[in-house]
């Protein structure tokens, strides 16, 4: 039920070009400091901060740029910052805050990446206390071109500090191909992450990556891979190899938690049992989310930012994990010490209430708890349905993966799906499951996308169907590139915009 971005609201003379000389708090160049143990934390927890994005960069940006898929809609945000990408139609818009930030934030990680890089390798001292620390530079450099590339399409690739401080704005560097990321940056450096990250994270929880957590994107990556736009569906079976390696690992140790609702727990939310990789947020450490009241109802004195879609609602299968990501109803004053219980089609967006992220905080614009990136159960719907495209059918061992995340979403009673399904009725099973399981995650888009069912899964929104906002080109599945950008760099806008 959402809408492709063709045209993008703002006023170019507001905006610079990116400056990617910006560092993130507590982050440290080659130029001084010495890279001592203490130092190398300090630069490390600095990539997390630069990947959070002072809160509106790895979390509402996000949210905003994937409104094309069909699990959230952009509520009042079509209003207060005339943003209706959650419809398919050819005026849609988006504000250039959104693609301008976000841009922003990638590149400033990549920076400090490469920064970081260059530093520790150059430096003297043991190769083995660095290792870790490369390890996790080279995950952040590629999780940063992974965001891009799934956003944008072609970008600047940029692998040396010195480049990156003069590449946006400027006309002699150009757009590389998507492709060729992928072949020469994000698959290299996560290897390379593999490589050097120990089994278990500095931290000790899931706030900063191990090596499960470089074979889970890598593995991720894989399957992106074999879908669109690159189309290479050899790389199905590449997935599923490295899933599998994570699940059969005897150093893994995370498994999918008793109960759905605790994985979102402000208490939890450092818990790394499912959690492979999150970032932690924390209004107390000037390091907050952007959930609070964005995701309360107006009617619950919320500003309705993000509101669930109806139809993915009513499609959604009655288990632990709807009871728990739905709020359906509020409550109204009636008469003098009567409360009256409203159903959400009396709300003035009639749709349900997003309740997932309300432990970490609804009293303000920022909140705490965590921005989720990487669970235990992506690795095993990413087998599930990565084995079963490579093989044309499903093995024992991918019935095992959906079967586990059913049973835990029913609260622990079996819900297996049919045994010998053909591999097309297989797949539509993970399919949906992987929706349901990962519902308002940021993730839906990108798997609509990479599957190409973008238009087919908001047929169900009446509304988009009757307006006639629907079967979009496939070049609009792209974000528009920053508009000063294109405008100093000399890039050609993406197409649609």
């Amino acid at each position: 039920m959402k809408k492709i971005i063709i045209s993008i609201l703002g006023v170019l003379s507001l905006f610079g070009c990116v400056d990617l000389k910006q560092e993130p708090l507590s982050f440290l160049t080659p130029e001084n400091v010495s890279y001592d143990e203490s130092n190398m934390t300090t630069m490390a927890n600095g990539l997390y901060r630069a990947l959070w994005g002072w809160n509106y960069g790895y979390c509402c940006r996000l949210f905003t740029l994937t409104l094309g898929a069909d699990d959230v809609i952009a509520g009042q945000l079509s209003k207060t910052r005339v943003i209706v990408i959650d419809e398919l139609r050819a005026d849609a818009t988006i504000s250039e805050l959104d693609v301008k930030y976000f841009w922003t934030n990638m590149y400033n990680l990549i920076l400090n990446s490469n920064l970081m890089i260059e530093g520790i390798s150059g430096s003297s001292g043991s190769f083995e206390e660095k290792k870790p620390y490369l390890g996790e530079a080279y995950f952040m450099r590629a999780f940063a071109y992974y965001n891009l590339v799934r956003i944008f399409g072609d970008v600047p690739a940029i692998i040396d500090s010195k480049s990156a401080q003069d590449v946006l704005g400027n006309e002699n560097i150009g757009r590389n191909r998507v492709a060729d990321i992928y072949d020469k940056i994000i698959v290299p450096d996560l290897i390379m992450a593999e490589e050097y990250l120990p089994e278990v994270p500095r931290t000790r929880d899931n706030s900063s990556v191990g090596k499960i957590a470089a074979q889970t994107c890598l593995s991720e990556v894989y399957l992106t891979m074999a879908g669109w736009p690159l189309k290479r569906t050899e790389y199905y079976a590449k997935a599923a190899e490295k899933a599998k390696q994570i699940i059969e690992a005897s150093y893994n140790t995370h498994r999918l938690v008793e109960h759905y609702e605790d994985l979102w727990k402000e208490v939890m939310k450092s818990d790394n049992t499912e959690h492979i990789f999150a970032i932690n947020c924390s209004r107390l450490n000037s390091m907050a989310s952007q959930y609070g009241i964005s995701f309360l109802a107006m009617e619950e004195n919320g500003w309705s930012d993000y509101l669930a879609d109806e139809a993915f609602y009513l499609k959604y299968p009655d288990d632990e994990r709807k009871a728990f990501n739905y709020k359906t109803t509020y409550n109204r004053a009636g008469r003098p010490g009567q409360t009256i219980i409203v159903p959400y089609t009396q709300s003035t967006m009639k749709s349900p209430f997003i309740n997932k992220y309300r432990d970490y905080g609804t009293d303000a614009a920022q909140s705490d708890g965590i921005i989720p990136i990487y669970r235990y159960a992506d690795v095993l719907l990413i087998y599930a349905e990565a084995q079963n495209l490579a093989n044309n059918g499903p093995d024992d061992l991918a019935y095992r993966c959906i079967n586990d995340v059913r049973k835990r979403a029913t609260g622990g009673t079996p819900n297996d799906i049919p045994e010998n399904l053909s591999g097309e009725d297989f797949d539509k099973y993970v399919f949906d499951e992987r929706g349901w399981e990962f519902f308002a995650e940021f993730k839906r888009w990108f798997q609509l996308v990479r599957r190409e069912k973008v238009e087919e899964c908001n047929r169900y929104n009446s509304r988009v169907v009757e307006a006639g906002y629907i079967d979009r080109n496939k070049e609009n599945y792209l974000m528009p590139l920053p508009p000063k950008e294109v405008e100093l760099a000399k890039f050609s806008q993406n197409a649609g915009y």
